[in-house]
């Protein structure tokens, strides 16, 4: 059983490594197209339609999906202000409990986001711009994102646990 464990979180780390390449790349498209649109405007007076939601559209996808790969090293925001004052044993429980919340927060997100993204799919849905790019693109990125987030969560939960069975098992620690 320990070794499926392993092994499926290392898939989820791998599929959160890939991802969080792609969301880093997708930033640096997205204020390339920011800037473009800039210089086109300003330079040559000409006015674009698929700039802006383009951005808006790689943006959407380095929130969500790149959420796990920030996930996956710790680089989330958190207020440490009291948990660094805990005990060891204390703050790994109190880093399980958050991560649970976070964990069903991100499942409720997800149980709600597929049915959305799946409608959109199926009705062939587009963008109401002139560009008109089918809505189903960045509608993906929300379940997707927060499926991943999930599983990444309960990588991180699993490792914590054991963490904390290490506190129990030195209490010194």
């Amino acid at each position: 059983m320990k070794d499926l464990a392993r092994y499926l979180g290392r898939i989820v780390n791998a599929l959160s490594y890939v991802t969080g390449g792609i969301a880093a790349l997708a930033l640096v498209a997205a204020a390339i197209i920011i800037t473009e649109g800039v210089v086109v405007r300003k330079l040559l007076g000409v006015s674009t339609i698929w700039q802006i939601e383009a951005s808006v559209y790689l943006l959407m996808y380095a929130c969500f999906v790149g959420a796990a790969f920030a996930q996956m090293h710790d680089h989330h925001l958190n207020v440490d202000l009291v948990i660094i004052h805990l005990s060891p044993r204390s703050r790994e429980i109190t880093l399980i409990t958050v991560s649970v919340l976070t964990c069903i927060l991100c499942a409720i997100i997800a149980v709600y986001a597929w049915p959305m993204w799946y409608e959109a799919f199926i009705r062939g849905d587009h963008s109401e711009s002139l560009w008109g790019p089918p809505i189903w693109i960045p509608y993906f990125f929300i379940p997707f994102g927060m499926t991943l987030l999930f599983l990444q969560y309960i990588v991180s939960i699993s490792k914590r646990i054991v963490a904390l069975k290490n506190c129990i098992r030195d209490p010194g620690r």
